[in-house]
Order: C-alpha cells, then structure tokens, then sequence
C-alpha cells in the first residue's frame, strides 16, 4: 500500500510540473506574440498617411 502511495505522488508531481511548464510556455508564447504584435504597429506607423499628424494650428480650406 505504502508503494502506491508513492506512485500516486510521483505521477502528480509528474503532472504538476507537466501543467507548470505548459503554463510557462503559453506565458512565453503569448508575450512573443505581443512583441511581434507591436513591431508590426510600429513598422505599419511609418507607411500610415502624413494626415494622421496634422498640426491642429494648421486649417483646410473649404
């Protein structure tokens, strides 16, 4: 009985560090996905169209 407690506790120790490191690899997956994310903002920010940076003391002609 005494061994079967044992293997009980091996396999959850087994499964938490499983989950632990699943966990950990989503973090790191999603903080790349985020730092990718905001690369291609700032790439995208330098074809946007100059009228996005109007000066507001500037006025149009209507």
């Amino acid at each position: 009985m005494n061994t079967m407690q044992n293997l009980d506790i091996r396999l959850t120790d087994s499964l938490e560090r499983q989950l632990l490191q699943e966990a950990i690899e989503a973090q790191q997956d999603y903080a790349l996905d985020r730092a990718i994310k905001r690369l291609f903002q700032k790439v995208a920010g330098f074809f946007k169209a100059p009228e996005g940076r109007v000066n507001p003391a500037v006025s149009t002609a209507h």
